[in-house]
């Protein structure tokens, strides 16, 4: 098949944007041209079969992968297969995490449209925006305009926290600035004073001072790579400049800017009565301009630690890097094996889920024998693989683990396997997947096995989704990073200061920073003032409280995981 027939294949369809950047090279396999060629004649069941056997069956140049994944998503989508389309677009993100393409993301935004989440959509298309080229911008300006008049109040107050580039904005009628880019003149939320850290064998360290409310406005980042300038508000005094610093590395711009958005949220509130301590850099999502930046805060002698990236990726540049030049980085990324000296995770990671999951199974409710069923991907492997180890430590047995299409669950299959599993003992089922396809596979098991256990990831933290499933997935348990509804002293505390300022209920990335934030400056009130003493003291926290809870010791930080159960339509909070 010519070159020229390919790129106009890529050409057709519901995300007409021109391809940028997805290039196929000469010479491509016999199962790629089938592929092509049902794709061609509108054999989508085909062509998106042809595909996956192209990616499972063969090692693919990884000049071919970015078509390979469209085209197949693309496909799904003309069959209505909206999960399996995002599920695709998920792993082609997954297997090329730096690059960013117009057509792809704009697929996205359509598939989200087709599945009624009109929030997810305009995100999708916005980040479809910050990579096209203007005549490409007018296709998808034609899409943000199709939506307006659909969006409900509620939608629009959501859509005002995250949209922040203004012809989208425009477009899609959210008028005045972006409510997450440009903080408000009332007065922001006070944090919570941590209560002092248990005892411990090394000197706990004292409580971070009380923190004033702040009256600062900090303006929109200029682009990726660039310090997110703070501002005075008028009449305001200008604070004086510190003598340290704490830097922060999000992408506050880029496909992932909400989710910066709102880590930075968290460490906003965490520095509240001392914003110039907090030095914000906008990575974009970009590890090349990650690396960058942290070898510019190296140099800055005034800064004695790091929190950030969020992506893994990031981390992975990032790590390294810190660890060589001392300077100590507090990772928000899920994202293992990074740590040493310097360099400590600050967030939940798969393995403590894993590991929560196992012991309350085991040691709570004592099942004993495990299946596994698990998206074939990158995340589901993950946390088949640790969710394994963690039940074998503990001297019980997985059964039988099954991987299923991402997105696209046989459950006759899913449901089979589980029976003949059940038959020789198997008394729980880890499903490591969202919520929606997660409580689908779930809903169907218990159809047969009614006394089955559920388990689940922080994926499965989403209320509505599993409420779509009613009461055949009640008793479902999972974990997660943060709650906000926990009895917790302290996280409710966080939560009502947080509402009293945003407007809006906190999630795990402004938590997870926020308590990132507060142990640093718990290490600056002890007394750091150099990078080693930042790190003997973030080792010598012990246990302290924010948001969640947090463990410190010479190993470094091990977060607390609120574990949860859906029973009676809602999410509730288990304290075993």
């Amino acid at each position: 098949m010519k070159r020229s027939v390919l790129v106009l294949a890529l050409l057709a369809g519901v995300a007409a944007c021109r391809p940028q950047g997805i290039n196929v090279p000469y010479g491509p396999s016999q199962r790629f041209r089938l592929a092509e060629d049902a794709f061609a004649r509108g054999d989508y069941a085909a062509a998106a079969q042809t595909y996956r056997e192209f990616i499972d069956t063969t090692a693919p140049d990884p000049a071919f992968l970015p078509r390979v994944y469209y085209q197949m998503a693309l496909a799904q989508y003309r069959q209505q297969q909206y999960q399996a389309t995002l599920a695709s677009l998920d792993e082609l993100h997954n297997r090329v995490p730096d690059r960013r393409w117009v057509q792809v993301q704009a697929l996205r935004g359509d598939t989200e449209l087709a599945l009624g989440h009109r929030k997810e959509a305009a995100m999708a298309w916005e980040s479809a925006w910050l990579v096209a080229q203007p005549a490409e911008r007018g296709r998808i300006e034609v899409r943000l305009i199709s939506v307006r008049d659909q969006l409900t109040d509620a939608e629009r107050t959501e859509m005002a926290e995250v949209i922040t580039i203004p012809p989208v904005r425009q477009a899609l009628g959210l008028s005045g600035p972006p409510a997450s880019g440009t903080a408000s003149k009332a007065a922001a939320p006070t944090a919570p004073s941590p209560p002092e850290p248990a005892a411990s064998a090394a000197p706990p360290a004292a409580a971070a001072p009380a923190v004033e409310d702040s009256t600062l406005e900090e303006a929109e980042p200029s682009g990726p790579g660039q310090e997110v300038v703070v501002t005075e508000a008028s009449g305001e005094e200008a604070a004086p400049e510190p003598n340290v610093t704490i830097a922060c590395l999000l992408p506050l711009t880029g496909p992932d800017n909400a989710y910066g958005k709102r880590a930075l949220a968290g460490l906003r509130l965490a520095f509240a009565d001392a914003p110039r301590q907090l030095v914000v850099r906008d990575t974009g999502g970009d590890p090349a301009i990650v690396s960058k930046l942290l070898t510019q805060l190296h140099d800055d002698a005034k800064v004695l630690a790091v929190i950030g990236p969020l992506r893994s990726s990031e981390a992975e540049a990032a790590a390294p890097l810190a660890e060589r030049d001392g300077l100590p980085l507090l990772l928000l990324s899920q994202r293992e094996g990074l740590s040493g000296r310097f360099v400590m995770q600050a967030a939940m990671t798969r393995s403590q889920q894993a590991e929560r999951l196992a012991s309350y199974a085991i040691d709570s409710v004592k099942r004993s024998k495990f299946g596994i069923l698990y998206p074939n991907d990158g995340y589901g492997s993950a946390f088949a693989a640790a969710f394994k180890a963690a039940v074998t430590e503990r001297g019980a047995d997985v059964a039988g683990a099954r991987a299923y299409t991402p997105g696209n669950p046989n459950l006759a299959e899913l449901t089979s396997a589980a029976g003949r599993w059940h038959q020789s003992g198997v008394d729980a089922l880890f499903i490591p997947d969202g919520a929606a396809t997660a409580a689908a596979i779930a809903a169907d098991i218990r159809k047969s096995i009614p006394d089955i256990t559920l388990l689940g990831t922080e994926s499965w933290n989403n209320q509505p989704k599993l409420a779509d499933a009613g009461d055949s997935i009640d008793g479902a348990v999972f974990t997660d990073a943060f709650f906000a509804d926990s009895a917790r002293p302290s996280t409710r505390q966080f939560v009502e200061r947080f509402e009293r300022g945003a407007g809006r209920p906190p999630t795990v990335f402004e938590a997870q920073a926020f308590d990132a934030g507060m142990a640093v400056r718990q290490a600056i009130n002890a007394g750091a003032s150099s990078r080693d003493q930042m790190v003997d003291q973030l080792r010598n926290l012990g246990t302290f409280e924010g948001a969640g809870e947090m463990h410190a010791s010479a190993a470094g930080f091990q977060r607390s995981l609120s574990l949860l159960r859906f029973h009676g339509g809602r999410v509730e909070e288990i304290t075993d």
